[in-house]
């Protein structure tokens, strides 16, 4: 019985190999009509006989080349209208299988089967020659919001760089735009929260000389923002980033942000004042102020925002408003204290014209902040309503109602 049994296991298989071998034959004698047979393929792709055949995944992939190239031959015909979707997609499938298809022939190469490699080359330099549409298809997708297909089109454009079957094609392992285009593969990553992928995609692209910065980026918000923060790797790269990008404020300001939360102002003020010397800009001077402030050296601090207010440029407004904190936040130190003593000490009569003489000082800079971005009411609008509560009632309930409150 059991013999029987076996022989009737083999002749089944025998039977499901012949069935997918008539399906590559069927397939084959229907590619005048490349969509129908990509159709009648399909079964033999995940066969586990014929998918191990390289010449099921080639011809999968000349099918699909076929139906690419018609769409492709539209966009310079006169008056002719691409299906754009069937063009991108049929240009990703032909990636693809044709890659299984190197794959699946080296593998006969290593088992002996094959001596030697017979399709790798002229794949290669079919594929070579179409990979740079996948940028448009990424860019058009990306555009669009559909991240996933971007992430998928930018994501073999840059991986094609990895692949063996192009290791002796020049134009993309020697390909420039490589790690420019994992930058945006990293920002669709990005915006998919596929925290892997962005790993992946901007270790590449962080070596762009130009939008490198991107990527970094991307790798900090995956490091400083996921359910289990990596806090060293974060450090790490946006540290990377100051080296590589200065110019680029995301950095230096999450720098700054973390020196200060760490107590660490002088470390802090030092690497500032030394990207000042290299590039003195009005918000690496605004940053220089407020560690200045957070060091508590008021006067240093209103010294560097009276220089960004003399230059007339960015961070005017940021630099009144800072600059009126230098008044008002000593001053509420004393508030604090005279919550403390008796309103009969005499010291409480001292603190409080110590208080107004402040806000008189705060006031003018905050109103000059409300004044140049009056939509911006964190810059002035509590300390400005504070500040008239003490000083002059009528303009607090005047700008109370301004405010909505």
């Amino acid at each position: 019985m059991k013999k029987v049994l076996f022989s009737a296991a083999l002749f089944f298989a025998a039977l499901s190999v012949s069935a997918q071998e008539s399906v590559v034959k069927e397939a084959k004698s229907a590619k005048s009509d490349p969509a129908k047979a990509a159709q009648i393929l399909e079964p033999a792709l995940s066969d586990p006989t014929t998918s191990k055949d390289p010449e099921t995944w080639k011809l999968a992939g000349d099918l699909q080349k076929a139906m690419y190239d018609d769409e492709n031959m539209k966009l310079y015909l006169p008056g002719g209208q691409a299906d754009t979707a069937k063009l991108y997609s049929s240009l990703a499938k032909m990636f693809e299988y044709y890659i299984k298809a190197d794959a699946a022939e080296q593998q006969q190469v290593a088992a002996g089967v094959l001596k030697k490699p017979k399709l790798r080359a002229k794949l290669a330099k079919t594929l070579a020659s179409v990979r740079p549409n996948l940028t448009n298809a990424g860019t058009d997708a990306f555009n669009t919001g559909d991240y996933a297909k971007a992430l998928t089109f930018f994501g073999l454009y840059v991986d094609a760089a990895q692949e063996p079957m192009f290791n002796d094609v020049e134009a993309v392992k020697g390909d420039t735009l490589t790690s420019l285009i994992a930058n945006y593969a990293a920002l669709a990553a990005n915006s998919l929260e596929n925290k892997a992928a962005v790993v992946k995609y901007a270790a590449v692209g962080k070596d762009h000389r130009e939008e490198g910065y991107r990527s970094l980026m991307c790798l900090a918000e995956v490091y400083g923002k996921s359910e289990t923060p990596d806090s060293a790797a974060w450090l790490a790269t946006i540290q990377e980033g100051v080296q590589k990008f200065p110019k680029q404020e995301y950095f230096i300001g999450n720098l700054m942000d973390y020196y200060i939360q760490k107590g660490q102002v002088d470390e802090a003020l030092s690497q500032i004042n030394s990207i000042l010397a290299q590039n003195p800009t009005p918000y690496f001077m605004y940053v220089k102020g407020v560690l200045q402030y957070e060091k508590k050296d008021y006067d240093g601090s209103i010294a560097t925002m009276n220089e960004i207010i003399s230059k007339n440029g960015d961070f005017v407004a940021e630099a009144y408003s800072k600059i009126g904190d230098c008044y008002f936040f000593p001053a509420q130190v004393i508030v604090e204290e005279n919550a403390n003593i008796s309103m009969d000490d005499p010291k409480y009569a001292s603190n409080e014209e110590k208080i107004k003489e402040l806000y008189e000082k705060a006031k003018p800079n905050y109103e000059k902040a409300k004044q140049l971005k009056p939509d911006n009411k964190q810059l002035w609008g509590q300390y400005l309503l504070n500040i008239y509560w003490k000083l002059n009632k009528a303009e607090y309930e005047a700008l109370e109602k301004e405010m909505g409150y």
